[in-house]
């Protein structure tokens, strides 16, 4: 059974009139009637019942009737899916993300993709920067969020955001105000592991060496939250970017720095430069539109 003879029958149940059925299709009358009877044939039941000149549906014509035009619509729609996706329309967008894409960056950027192109699917996976980098050559993810330095931006498309000043998180004593490096480490420093991001752990050492303050790190945690909730156990103090106030997060509390310049935090988006997907030069464009 094909398609077309779906089709055929469909316009014959619709017209009840083999010649209107044919100028409807824009086909002569003999190959149309020849297609229904193949149909009904490959069926092994009569479709029509065909009386005194006229086409009436017969039982199982009418209980046919309704799953071949589910059919059609089924066929149709994956027909548009697959010419979209052709077009980078439709289809999976695999994104990876730090955490300090989700506190304003990526659910801006989803909201915008679910509006303007709601035939792509995006899948998303939390990885570290370098992780991100081995996926993405790898062919793992399409477009990730990562912090620069890069090391190898040669090889890829890169779009920076505005880079963010840091916020001290600290078990909630109840106090309120800014505070200093040295109440920071007298907490002890909850960091991500040097591997995650060589340059920025450096820095953040740095800043305290370069204040006269010494500081040790009793915790490392690779993920925003998990920082949150060490701090939230009284395990020591954490370093984030500014957007981290938007969690409401029980048992802590932000702090401005007031004695020291702390590095930024970076973001970027970033994809390979070659061999892009349709649907990766989309949904990139869409992501670097300006808010």
């Amino acid at each position: 059974m094909e398609l077309r003879h779906l089709r055929h029958f469909l316009a014959v149940a619709n017209e009840l009139h083999m010649g209107r059925a044919a100028e409807r299709l824009g086909m002569a009358q003999p190959p149309l009637s020849q297609s229904i009877a193949r149909l009904e044939k490959e069926l092994g039941v009569r479709l029509f019942d065909r009386a005194n000149r006229r086409l009436t549906l017969t039982r199982a014509g009418s209980a046919f009737l309704d799953e071949a035009r589910s059919s059609l619509q089924h066929a149709d729609a994956a027909f548009a899916f697959a010419r979209a996706a052709e077009h980078g329309a439709a289809g999976e967008i695999r994104i990876g993300f730090v955490s300090a894409a989700l506190y304003d960056h990526l659910p801006m950027r989803l909201a915008r993709l679910r509006q303007a192109l709601p035939n792509v699917r995006p899948r998303l996976v939390e990885l570290s920067t370098n992780e991100q980098l081995d996926a993405l050559a790898e062919g793992a993810i399409d477009i990730g969020f990562a912090h620069p330095p890069l090391g190898t931006g040669e090889h890829l498309n890169v779009q920076e955001f505005p880079a963010e000043t840091s916020v001290a998180i600290l078990p909630d004593d109840g106090g309120t105000g800014p505070v200093t490096l040295a109440q920071v480490a007298a907490c002890g420093l909850i960091l991500f592991p040097a591997a995650q991001g060589p340059v920025l752990h450096a820095r953040i050492m740095d800043s305290f060496t370069n204040a006269g303050v010494e500081v040790q790190i009793v915790q490392e945690a690779t993920r925003a939250l998990t920082m949150l909730s060490l701090v939230s156990a009284g395990l020591g103090a954490a370093l984030l970017p500014q957007s981290i106030r938007r969690v409401a997060f029980e048992g802590v509390r932000y702090a401005e720095i007031d004695d020291a310049t702390l590095p930024s935090y970076s973001l970027a988006m970033i994809a390979r430069r070659r061999a892009q997907l349709p649907i990766v030069r989309r949904v990139w464009q869409l992501f670097s539109e300006q808010s």
